[in-house]
């Protein structure tokens, strides 16, 4: 199954987590969310995650390096505190390297691939696009490549 997502990203995303039942891979340019505005989709997808029954060093980020001249510097540098805060392994490229992916990878069997950050304006927008896919020879592709950056990665 393949199926484009715009508008409907947080949605699916939502939905994906709720059945998800051991792991979670997340690559993401920028997260940002509003821990304080309950209608906030990017928010929804944070608390969503920690919810899970599986959480604690199951979910994994990796998430671009903040850098003080960069754009995504405050919210990443915010971001990732709160994800470790509540108990997620969170990692950024080595020095030098950006991360520009976009991937969730749920129980290494679907996978959401694209151009949606975590941010709140993204996840709804109607001109980003991502893919939902569980075609197995795909999902494992990206389940090794999210692992090699995994490992070629260091611990924020």
């Amino acid at each position: 199954m393949i199926k484009i997502l715009t508008s409907d990203y947080a949605y699916q995303v939502l939905s994906q987590l709720r059945q998800s039942s051991t792991s979670i891979d997340i690559l993401s340019y920028v997260i940002k969310f509003n821990l304080y505005k309950r209608s906030d989709k990017a928010n929804l997808i944070f608390c969503a995650l920690k919810s899970l029954p599986f959480s604690h060093n199951l979910v994994r980020f990796i998430l671009d390096r903040p850098r003080a001249y960069k754009p995504n510097y405050h919210c990443n540098k915010f971001s990732t505190r709160r994800l470790k805060e509540a108990g997620f392994l969170v990692r950024h490229p080595t020095s030098g390297d950006t991360q520009h992916a976009k991937l969730f990878l749920f129980d290494k069997s679907i996978a959401i691939t694209g151009s949606h950050n975590i941010t709140t304006t993204s996840v709804i927008s109607r001109y980003d696009i991502s893919i939902l896919m569980d075609s197995p020879p795909h999902v494992s592709y990206l389940v090794d490549l999210f692992n090699q950056l995994w490992d070629n990665s260091l611990e924020a």
